[in-house]
């Protein structure tokens, strides 16, 4: 191990360009720097190697990646928009509950549910999943309360309360609370009512060009999962549009996992993300992977992105642009019946970081062990 760290020292010290740098953009998760760490010095370690000297930058937090017995340099960077995540994340019921109607209401009166089944039905029912809830909860309450006024009628407002609650635990153990936060920023941002993403974006092609800059990577591997996948187009495009990109321009590769493109592009108001995904689409166009599976209903599997956006599907050759790679994620874990399967729906979702055996292994991608 001591071999490794002086070797990653070196490296630093004398200036020596990284072999590979891996940008990892995470999806709407405030669980942040920490957590991610955490895991991927967990899946690292199984594969003998393991994460170097956290070092703290401008909105990015980069790792080697070591090996004692590899004479080269790979790294992990993390961009932050988990503080952006942290804003958004209503902690309480009311709040969350008084958004969660004003999305219902644009989602079922105004064609978004329409429109997002036509692409992939399993991603219509989650956006209505949280709704669903509600109501499901809401009836209990109603139900419990009409028993309670035939019993003693004080009783109402107490019994209600604690449905209510004990509701609200339940739907935040099962992850509905997680989905509908994450479904309120997307319509937020959709809705043209923030800002900090955009800024954000802004500030993360600065520190990454700065980085690449000071300690130029042979190759360059930009990683967005889930909604981070969404961050990533932004990402990519605006350092298409930077005077000072063509550097690394050719150096750049893209790998979207679990993505849910459409769930911000389908927006009338999402302009300038369509125009992100029409500059990526400019020839040469950077080199892109799309990972989806079927087997999890949070990303729009099997679908391009531009087509889930409602904008020309590419070509790159003779091939569409991105390319795009299917998982089997219920074989990968064996989840042979349908109701193990929808046991696991959430934890699904983050196969794509933690599973080679489905098909990506992502650290491999990371320490040139697999390749795209």
């Amino acid at each position: 191990m001591d071999m490794a760290v002086n070797r990653a020292e070196e490296l630093k010290k004398t200036g020596s360009s990284c072999k590979r740098r891996t940008y990892f953009l995470s999806g709407f998760d405030p669980r942040g720097v920490a957590h991610y760490q955490r895991l991927f010095a967990r899946l690292m370690k199984h594969r003998g190697w393991r994460l170097g000297s956290r070092q703290e930058g401008q909105r990015i937090t980069r790792w080697p990646l070591l090996d004692p017995g590899v004479d080269q340099h790979y790294e992990l960077a993390f961009l932050h928009w988990d503080d952006i995540a942290r804003a958004n994340w209503p902690k309480h019921p009311w709040p969350l509950l008084t958004q969660l109607l004003g999305f219902a209401r644009a989602y079922l009166l105004q064609g978004g549910l329409v429109d997002t089944a036509r692409l992939c039905p399993g991603v219509a029912l989650c956006g209505l999943y949280p709704v669903m809830v509600l109501i499901l909860v809401t009836l209990a309450a109603v139900a419990a309360g009409v028993l309670a006024a035939f019993l003693w009628f004080p009783l109402v407002p107490l019994v209600v309360a604690v449905v209510l609650w004990q509701g609200w635990r339940l739907a935040d153990r099962l992850g509905v609370v997680w989905l509908c936060r994450s479904i309120l920023f997307t319509h937020r941002l959709g809705s043209m009512r923030d800002t900090m993403l955009r800024q954000r974006v802004q500030e993360l092609v600065g520190a990454l060009l700065a980085l690449e800059q000071m300690n130029p990577a042979d190759e360059i591997l930009l990683v967005g999962h889930s909604s981070g996948s969404f961050v990533l187009a932004m990402v990519a495009a605006e350092l298409r549009r930077h005077p000072n990109s063509t550097p690394i321009k050719f150096r750049l590769r893209l790998l979207s996992l679990g993505q849910n493109l459409a769930n911000l592009g389908l927006y009338p108001g999402a302009e300038a993300f369509r125009d992100d995904l029409q500059m990526l689409a400019i020839e040469p166009c950077l080199p892109w992977l799309d990972v989806t599976s079927f087997d999890d209903l949070l990303c729009f599997a099997g679908v391009n992105p531009y087509q889930a956006c409602g904008l020309p599907v590419p070509k790159r050759g003779d091939s569409d642009y991105p390319r795009m790679q299917l998982l089997n994620l219920r074989q990968a874990n064996g989840l042979h019946r349908k109701r193990q399967w929808l046991a696991q729906l959430f934890d699904l979702h983050f196969d794509y970081l933690t599973n080679p055996a489905s098909g990506l292994d992502l650290c491999g991608l990371m320490t040139e062990e697999s390749r795209i």
